[in-house]
């Protein structure tokens, strides 16, 4: 169930965006302009949010909680990580147009501040300055969590 923001957890949602890597760079005031139009989830454990392939356009900001990514390998489900809070998942599908590589589940109760595409390019319209840096943070991160693209992943 997706539910618009109470004024206290604004101020959480902000903390979080000014804290997650994915939004260093960007300026103030898209951040705020970014909390009206995110709306919080409360996910109860084990609950998948995203399933592998699922072409979403959402961005999910895990304010609470623990969540699991899982990815069929070879026929085998194998747990890739798990992302604590604070933190984030959903960046790929949101801004590549790809489908989502893994699916996510809940490992316990998580609370969720969700962003929608569309909302994004309306922030971004109106402040063009933010798109650049998350492009760029968005790589940095994917390189973290994945490491170097080895010979098999090119190409």
């Amino acid at each position: 169930m997706s539910l618009k923001l109470k004024p206290e957890q604004e101020i959480e949602a902000l903390r979080l965006l000014q804290t997650l890597p994915l939004f260093t760079g960007c300026p103030p005031e898209a951040m705020q302009a970014m909390l009206p139009l995110l709306d919080a989830r409360e996910v109860l454990p084990a609950k998948v949010i995203m399933m592998d392939q699922e072409i979403g356009r959402s961005l999910y900001l895990l304010a609470k909680g623990t969540v699991s990514v899982w990815k069929r390998v070879g026929g085998i489900k194998k747990q890739l990580a798990t992302l604590l809070s604070p933190n984030f998942f959903g960046e790929r599908s949101m801004f590549e147009e790809s489908p989502a590589s893994a699916l996510v589940k809940s490992e316990d109760k998580c609370l969720l501040y969700v962003l929608d595409r569309a909302h994004f390019d309306q922030v971004a319209k109106q402040f063009p300055v933010i798109v650049d840096p998350v492009k760029k943070n968005m790589a940095d991160v994917r390189l973290k969590r994945m490491g170097p693209p080895g010979p098999s992943d090119e190409g």
